[in-house]
């Protein structure tokens, strides 16, 4: 955890960018301010504001943070259907870590850093696998549609059990069923055998 900063000792950008996704695990993205973060680590408004400049890029430092807790990194001899399993893995987990700042994966474009930079380490992962030339751009797609969205729903789910204590009607507690582990993993092999199928790859 980020230490709170007294009075006249300074951040780095780096600590302030840890902090800043501190409080967003704590409050959420939209409570996230340069005033909120300077009550939390002592740091001067100002000083943070002409930091980062915005709101919406020290929230890409907060999600920079909390992108490279998740090592991606290619694996000696490992096939492509248990690179894009650890992947998809390491997705879920870094979702159930951050249930309120992993909405911020959603709110930055894939094209702009630190998710660009985050892509590119899971592209690294298949560089070596003799895949189709699109298939990578494939499992791109894939990781910004299929993932998010599980991970969002799950995270919903996982709320909803503990504010309800288990007093939801049985639709409810059917539907949050759907968002658990066991279907992640269900839903990460119909993908692999969809696209293996697709590009008409080796089975395992």
């Amino acid at each position: 955890m980020v230490q709170t900063a007294r009075k006249g000792v300074s951040l780095t950008n780096e600590e302030l960018a840890k902090a800043a996704l501190e409080f967003v695990d704590e409050e959420g993205v939209d409570a996230l301010s340069f005033r909120k973060l300077s009550e939390k680590t002592g740091m001067p408004t100002m000083t943070i504001m002409n930091r980062f400049g915005s709101k919406y890029d020290l929230m890409k430092a907060a999600l920079g943070a909390m992108l490279d807790e998740t090592v991606v990194e290619p694996v000696s001899g490992e096939t492509w259907q248990d690179s894009l399993r650890r992947v998809a893995r390491l997705n879920r987990a870094m979702a159930l870590r951050h249930p309120k700042a992993f909405m911020m994966f959603v709110l930055v474009p894939i094209f702009e850093s630190p998710v660009l930079e985050f892509t590119d380490r899971v592209f690294s992962t298949h560089e070596s696998q003799d895949l189709p030339e699109e298939m990578p751009s494939v499992f791109l797609s894939m990781m910004h549609s299929f993932l998010p969205g599980f991970q969002l729903a799950e995270s919903y789910a996982n709320q909803e059990r503990t504010r309800g204590n288990g007093s939801f009607s049985t639709e409810a507690a059917e539907r949050f069923d759907l968002f658990t582990e066991e279907s992640f993993e269900r839903n990460v092999e119909i993908i692999i055998a969809g696209l293996a199928a697709r590009y008409d790859l080796p089975q395992e």
